[in-house]
């Protein structure tokens, strides 16, 4: 388990759902965007609940080990949707041109012989 502390709240979560929320934080930071994601974590009571959060390129998360005998927090569809937004914005993004394509297109035909 890992103690994450993001805006001067903490909460502990799974391992792995830690490890994929900072991938995350800094897939963000380095695309200068911003995400809101459900993660879940245990309440006071020990027993399984979920933190919402805005990240963004300014964020400061920290995840440090944290010993409890609850069982590890798992759950692999959160962890498979953090790493999921985070591979999409590794992935080159289409974007509008200022050029004129018809022009660059249409130019004449050389004759290199």
């Amino acid at each position: 388990m890992k103690q994450v502390t993001y805006a001067g709240t903490s909460f502990i979560t799974g391992t792995a759902i830690a490890d994929s929320l900072l991938s995350l934080v800094a897939a963000l930071g380095a695309s200068s965007d911003s995400a809101s994601v459900h993660v879940p974590a245990l309440d006071t009571d020990d027993e399984v609940g979920s933190v919402d959060l805005v990240i963004g390129p300014a964020s400061e998360v920290v995840a440090v080990a944290f010993k409890t005998d609850v069982p590890e927090l798992i759950d692999e569809a959160a962890v498979d949707s953090l790493d999921q937004q985070t591979r999409a914005l590794s992935r080159p993004q289409a974007v509008a041109s200022s050029h004129d394509m018809d022009r660059i297109w249409s130019l004449p035909d050389l004759d290199v012989s």
